[in-house]
């Protein structure tokens, strides 16, 4: 993945530099030189800092750090999204918003705020997943209703039930069959992945399905991954000097 750095360091030098000065970031006074990022000036350690900060790490570290913080705040976002459906009984598409900030602001402190388009496209991938997540437990509810009701129909129309078997009684089988329950028990597992994937895939479209009635939910949605995508964007640094800090004049000297 192709990562361009966007620091930028210059030596420029000002006329008249301010006479008293604070660092911008430790607020520590600047007696002697100060750098310039952007409008805000910083002392030499903390011009140090901010260097090691966006120009050192490896990316596979930062970028698998920026997957775990986005998606623990992903996670968080889809249990405060569905816990207030679920105890409310509504939807507050505002809370889409919520969820973007949240996932957003992880992303690009996993990134240690460098920002970009992949980490953009993380951000508003992992913001969506968690707000149509939400709509997988109503979904598993109807399937399984639907699938409830349509056995009552089938034991409606054909009431030859076989007996039930005494639980109690166990029959242990040493046969080949062991290996055939290994082999069921791995397509079990595939059956699971193959169900989970075709839920995720009917609840990413879920905020579609109900057409323009949605609109404005649709609209929210919108707005929760812009807030993603605008939290991440690329930020240019430029950072100048050092610049020379002004002496204050000298007082007068006294009249004798």
């Amino acid at each position: 993945m192709a990562e361009t750095s966007e620091l930028q360091f210059e030596r420029a030098d000002y006329a008249q530099p301010p006479a008293e000065m604070v660092c911008g970031q430790c607020k520590r006074a600047i007696t002697t030189s100060y750098y310039l990022a952007g409008d805000q000036p910083l002392c030499g350690l903390c011009r140090n800092d901010l260097e090691r900060t966006l120009t050192s790490g490896s990316r596979v570290a930062r970028f698998a750090k920026t997957i775990g913080a986005g998606t623990f705040a992903a996670f968080l976002g889809f249990l405060l999204y569905y816990g207030i459906a679920a105890l409310t009984g509504y939807e507050f598409g505002l809370i889409a918003i919520v969820v973007g900030f949240a996932v957003g602001s992880a992303v690009r402190w996993g990134s240690n705020g460098r920002g970009g388009w992949a980490y953009q496209a993380l951000a508003i991938l992992l913001t969506y997943l968690a707000i149509v997540s939400t709509y997988i437990p109503p979904i598993v509810t109807a399937i399984r209703a639907e699938e409830a009701t349509a056995a009552m129909s089938e034991s409606a129309e054909d009431p030859s039930v076989a007996p039930a078997e005494d639980p109690s009684v166990v029959e242990v089988s040493q046969t080949p069959d062991t290996i055939g329950a290994a082999a069921s028990g791995e397509a079990g597992i595939l059956r699971f992945m193959v169900a989970l994937v075709f839920l995720l895939a009917l609840a990413c479209a879920a905020p579609f399905l109900a057409g323009f009635e949605n609109v404005i939910g649709i609209i929210i949605l919108a707005i929760g991954l812009f807030e993603a995508w605008k939290l991440n964007k690329r930020t240019t640094f430029t950072v100048t000097g050092p610049h020379a800090l002004a002496k204050p004049p000298a007082a007068p000297a006294a009249a004798v």
